[in-house]
């Protein structure tokens, strides 16, 4: 089993159905760099209809289901940490390392607990257009402690595997958790009362009312002190937020869905008081001031087509842009306005369009994020975004698909704006509030 802080994580199938942040390659254009495989003497036979392993740049790519049917062990794909984790006959638990290649986006390899050091030069695992993780076998194979051979006048790699001693069970101490403190289960209590999602430590997601039927002695003492942190991150907002007519609203039941409350001249006049606090924290930073285009018609239209809260779709936009300042990785001329396919790595401009019109949407290499065609494009690619999170109905009639990342949206996933925390946003803990409290309750106060 895998753990991390004692929770089991999730299993291969999952990774086949995961929307994956990573190179997504053609395996049409390996077809002349096919080669075959033979472990112990038994040729692997892979189904013409799958991903076969290839010859790329002299060295040689396996589907990472190879891996896990034919070498003995057993492999995990977590997707919000892009690692794969490969476990040996010989361990029954590992801890997994925090992910140190996160930040560039590339798929990291683990083995038994240790992140396996792959150079370029060796080849890096990739992602086909099926679906495929393909991994460099040798590095793997050798990892794992296999030989490997090369046979070039038959294009084969034989693979002998390494005999596996079993070790005889040990008896363990039985471990006696203490008993968590009143203040430990007035922590859960509180947050509770939120009712929204909170990361845990094993990066599960769940809603913090869930805690109410929870007991606080099944979790560690590191998973009970980042409760308290996030009780403390929350006490920052209140549960519930009054209009300008006096109606008080739950926060937690705030829909996605909806009309519009403040106007395009409120979300304008909001913007204008905003300015010239933009304009000298851009001197600070000594950058160069943006011009903030006037989005608030477009956004209240647009999201009106899709039953959408248009208003707080833009001020959204206004957190997730810095106030249009960009002072990410996305630039202003990409019109992309919610850092669609903002990874955290430059782009290869061979993404996936997943359906969604080229028309309207492109990719460029050394680019962060998609780039659309116009303002106009943007901000329906960003409702869209948003339509998919809330429901797990097709887009209304008529409507042409322009979010390349609309079908890897688990739909219907986050029905109010609380429901994007450790979603859209990781670890979010204060996301959808911030968007409510921070922005929105701005705008509405003009």
């Amino acid at each position: 089993m895998i753990h991390r802080l004692g929770k089991v994580q999730k299993s291969i199938a999952s990774f086949l159905c995961a929307g994956l942040l990573a190179l997504s390659v053609p395996a049409s254009a390996f077809a002349e760099n096919e080669v075959n495989i033979v472990i112990d003497q038994t040729p692997i036979v892979i189904p013409a209809d799958d991903q076969p392993a290839i010859v790329l740049n002299s060295r040689t790519f396996v589907p990472l289901r190879v891996i896990s049917e034919n070498l003995g062990t057993t492999v995990q794909w977590l997707p919000a940490t892009k690692q794969v984790v490969i476990i040996t006959p010989k361990v029954t638990s590992t801890v997994i390392p925090d992910p140190s290649m996160m930040d560039q986006g590339v798929i990291e390899i683990v083995v038994d607990g240790k992140v396996l050091k792959v150079s370029p030069e060796e080849g890096l695992p990739f992602i086909t257009d099926k679906n495929r993780t393909m991994v460099p076998f040798r590095v793997i194979s050798e990892a794992l402690g296999c030989g490997v051979q090369w046979k070039q006048e038959s294009r084969t790699v034989e693979i002998k595997r390494p005999v596996v001693t079993p070790t005889p069970p040990t008896e363990k101490p039985e471990v006696v958790k203490p008993e968590p403190s009143l203040a430990d289960i007035e922590v859960l209590k509180e947050l509770a009362g939120y009712k929204t999602n909170l990361r845990l430590l094993d990066r599960t997601v769940i809603n913090s009312s869930d805690l109410l039927n929870m007991d606080a002695a099944n979790f560690s003492a590191e998973q009970l002190k980042q409760f308290r942190t996030y009780r403390d991150q929350l006490k920052k907002y209140g549960a519930t937020l009054e209009l300008p007519d006096g109606t008080v609203v739950n926060t937690a039941e705030l829909s996605i869905f909806g009309p519009s409350i403040a106007t395009a001249d409120q979300l304008r006049a909001w913007i204008a008081a905003e300015t010239p606090r933009m304009q000298a924290k851009m001197a600070q930073l000594n950058r160069e001031f943006v011009p903030i285009p006037d989005l608030a018609e477009l956004y209240i239209k647009i999201g009106e087509e899709y039953g959408i809260r248009g208003d707080l779709a833009f001020c959204q936009a206004a957190k997730e842009t810095h106030y249009w300042q960009f002072t990410g990785d996305v630039q202003p001329w990409q019109n992309n306005y919610c850092g669609l396919w903002a990874t955290g790595s430059p782009l290869t401009g061979q993404e996936s369009y997943n359906g969604a019109d080229s028309e309207f949407v492109r990719f460029e290499e050394g680019v962060h994020g998609a780039i659309f065609a116009s303002p106009e494009a943007g901000v329906e690619a960003h409702i869209q975004h948003l339509y998919a999170y809330a429901t797990k109905r097709p887009l209304p009639d008529g409507k042409v698909l322009v979010d390349p990342r609309f079908n890897l949206v688990a739909k219907g996933s986050a029905a109010t704006w609380q429901g994007l925390n450790a979603r859209w946003a990781v670890p979010g803990t204060t996301y959808g509030q911030s968007i409510i409290h921070d922005y929105w309750q701005q705008a509405l106060s003009k």
